[in-house]
């Protein structure tokens, strides 16, 4: 899937060490014609935040864990060696 043009994942390195992502997943949802949603999940349950203070800040976030994740290339290249180190025989 990563190959498709659409898509982009980016992988955060352990060496990185703590960084915003590890609080737990959300998403950030533009839109042409309204203000961004932000969706976050939590320990408990999800939800879905509009107050645009909120979803500045997880798009700043955002901004940071890609500022700190290898780019799309490098990215699938670790993700292929470690499936390969950890689920081949």
């Amino acid at each position: 899937m990563s190959c498709r043009p659409s898509i982009t994942v980016q992988v955060v390195p352990a060496e990185a060490g703590a960084h915003a992502g590890l609080l737990g997943a959300f998403i950030l949802a533009d839109f042409d014609s309204a203000p961004s949603i932000l969706y976050a999940e939590t320990a408990v349950e999800g939800q879905t935040i509009e107050k645009s203070s909120l979803v500045g800040r997880a798009a700043l976030a955002f901004d940071r864990l890609r500022a700190e994740a290898l780019p799309r290339g490098p990215s699938r290249d670790l993700i292929g060696k470690v499936a390969e180190e950890r689920w081949t025989a």
